[in-house]
């Protein structure tokens, strides 16, 4: 007994001494791990049941005698699937929401409002390059009152204000905004 004992713990040694041995070793469980699993735990069950045959019946005849089984076939319903829904979340637990209330005098967070809308287009611009009275707003060269192309496509009329150092400022109706180099 000891002697098992003994060639099992330096079995045990050898393999952790060893650094590839010892990865080799790890990698070979893993695997046999995801082998056993997939033919084990995982693998679906048959759904045929099988029975023995009921209904024999003896045939003679002058040499000799013949048993001859006639099978009998069964039809058992199965399930197609779980009986019962594991991820329907229970009423008595979670009750549903019936109303949702808004009440006129509270405002909602997800709701924008226009000037939102036409500062998030002005916001999406990049300034590129400042030279002299030209800049570089998201790839369009443009010059002081000229349009800038609306990068949400809301479709809004964004100018070139003023073109500055290194910096320049683009309108949108009342709302301004200022766009630094990088």
């Amino acid at each position: 007994m000891s002697r098992t004992w003994l060639s099992i713990r330096r079995l045990l040694l050898q393999l952790t001494a060893d650094r590839k041995r010892f990865g080799v070793f790890c990698a070979l469980l893993a695997i046999g791990m995801l082998f056993w699993t997939r033919l084990i735990v995982i693998q679906d069950m048959p759904r045929v049941a099988m029975a023995d045959t009921v209904a024999t019946e003896m045939i003679g005849s002058e040499n000799s005698t013949v048993v001859e089984s006639v099978p009998v076939r069964r039809i058992i319903p199965v399930a197609d699937g779980p009986i019962r829904n594991p991820f329907q979340v229970n009423s008595s637990y979670y009750p549903p929401v019936l109303k949702n209330d808004k009440r006129i005098d509270e405002d909602s967070k997800s709701a924008l409002l226009p000037a939102d809308i036409v500062r998030s287009a002005l916001v999406s611009h990049r300034l590129e390059a400042v030279m002299g009275s030209v800049a570089v707003v998201s790839g369009q060269t443009c010059r002081v009152g000229t349009a800038v192309l609306d990068l949400t496509g809301g479709g809004h009329r964004i100018e070139l204000a003023e073109v500055r150092d290194r910096s320049v400022l683009i309108r949108c109706g009342d709302v301004q905004h200022v766009l630094h180099l990088d």
